[in-house]
């Protein structure tokens, strides 16, 4: 099919060509991603939305390089991903934080030797800062809330500035002021930090507010019905004649999928 965007000028961070994915279930094949093509430029915020068992998950950790496709591939700028790698950071559902570490600690697991004790320090107080986490650094995960490990979980990733940030409804399991006050600060730091932001989610409202592009998918197998370019300035109001009508947009896509027969793997 067709590649889907990107809208911007900027050069493709990542590229997704053709991919899909199957699965053997009492032997036989399962069909879960069908053909997904699109392109993701540097700098830019791109939505995955679709309903549960569309295959949205299974496409990110395929991105991710946690799992192969079955037919197609990814690339990352130019380079072709088969396995994990520091060029793609993955912020999960839940936190994952170590628990025997201190916020700053877990921060700063994954930077590498060669900086220093010192540089180390540096760049996690850094990173700590513009999370709004800069007085926390010495704190144990269970001395601090959900919405805070959430922060502490996009430092982590962020801190390693890795090519493209992947989320996986990483705020799903937050309290709606909290999920506010984390889409406030995705977007503060995305604007200043120009990274590539490819995430889930199964909120049209949530995916409008954030997203400069939303790829909505369709389910048995999971394929790319839309794409939506979201024109809209930052910060978006959400009680806006544009946000409400591209909101209804979304949501209308989401109502013409096709009708799935029941199937044992989700997305």
């Amino acid at each position: 099919m067709e590649a889907l965007g990107p809208k911007s000028d900027g050069s493709p961070c990542l590229k997704v060509e053709g991919v899909s994915r199957d699965f053997r279930v009492n032997g036989r094949r399962v069909p879960i991603l069908e053909d997904i093509t699109f392109m993701v430029a540097e700098g830019e915020v791109v939505a995955l939305l679709g309903p549960s068992g569309c295959g949205k998950t299974t496409l990110l950790n395929i991105i991710a390089g946690f799992m192969p496709q079955s037919a197609g591939r990814v690339l990352m700028r130019g380079r072709p991903v088969n396995k994990p790698g520091p060029d793609r950071g993955v912020v999960f559902q839940e936190d994952a934080l170590l628990p025997w570490l201190t916020v700053a600690e877990n921060v700063g697991f994954g930077l590498r030797n060669g900086l220093g004790k010192g540089g180390r320090r540096a760049q996690v107080d850094h990173m700590l800062g513009l999370v709004g986490l800069g007085n926390y650094g010495d704190y144990l995960p269970r001395a601090i809330s959900g919405g805070m490990k959430q922060r502490v979980a996009l430092a982590r990733v962020l801190v390693l500035q890795p090519a493209a940030l992947l989320m996986d409804e990483p705020f799903a399991a937050l309290d709606a002021l909290t999920r506010h006050q984390m889409h406030e600060l995705l977007i503060a730091l995305q604007q200043q930090l120009r990274q590539t932001v490819v995430f889930v989610t199964h909120d049209p409202e949530e995916a409008v507010k954030l997203a400069d592009r939303v790829l909505v998918m369709d389910k048995s197998p999971g394929r790319l019905r839309q794409e939506f370019t979201v024109d809209l300035p930052r910060p978006r109001q959400l009680d806006s004649a544009g946000f409400l009508e591209l909101k209804r947009a979304v949501l209308a896509s989401l109502g013409q999928r096709r009708a799935e027969a029941p199937g044992p793997i989700p997305s």
